[in-house]
């Protein structure tokens, strides 16, 4: 971890679960974190319970189904804080929909979520990678389910975890 203190990362879904914990145990690294999600609040209370530690905490609201949020983002966070050297890709949900009688605006949401909000905010992290000659990282996050075979009736191909 020593190669990352001081460096930048970025992690979607930081506000609750593995995004969180992905967040503190990177700042409590020396890490500069920004993370996002739409319940921002959520963040904010971590980054004051974090704000003694090595690195840094920064909360900035982002709905990983809108390209503008995720540009933005990296925009601030170069103009900010400095260049990405990590992303984690970690928001991501279930539509809670079957493939039988699934609502299709749920399945929509969850597309958007975990496949085009990753893919959007890994091009974004590259570009800057690139531009930089920055050896950075990318982790993306899946689901357990991903890994084995399970039967849950409203866990789809839209799932974080098959995808």
């Amino acid at each position: 971890m020593e190669r990352w203190v001081g460096k930048v990362a970025i992690v979607t879904g930081a506000s609750s679960g593995i995004g969180e914990s992905i967040a503190e145990k990177l700042v409590k690294a020396g890490v500069l974190v920004v993370g996002l999600a739409r319940r921002v609040e959520n963040i904010e209370a971590n980054a004051k319970k974090l704000a003694t530690c090595k690195g840094k905490l920064y909360a900035m609201k982002c709905d990983m189904t809108k390209e503008e949020d995720i540009i933005n983002v990296f925009q601030w966070t170069t103009k900010n804080v400095s260049l990405v050297h990590i992303l984690v890709n970690n928001a991501g949900g279930n539509p809670g929909t079957t493939l039988i009688d699934g609502d299709a605006s749920r399945w929509r949401q969850c597309f958007e979520t975990n496949i085009i909000g990753l893919l959007t905010a890994t091009r974004e992290a590259i570009k800057i990678m690139r531009d930089n000659n920055i050896e950075g990282q990318i982790v993306n996050i899946s689901s357990v389910l991903a890994h084995s075979n399970w039967y849950f009736p409203t866990i789809n191909a839209f799932d974080d975890g098959f995808v």
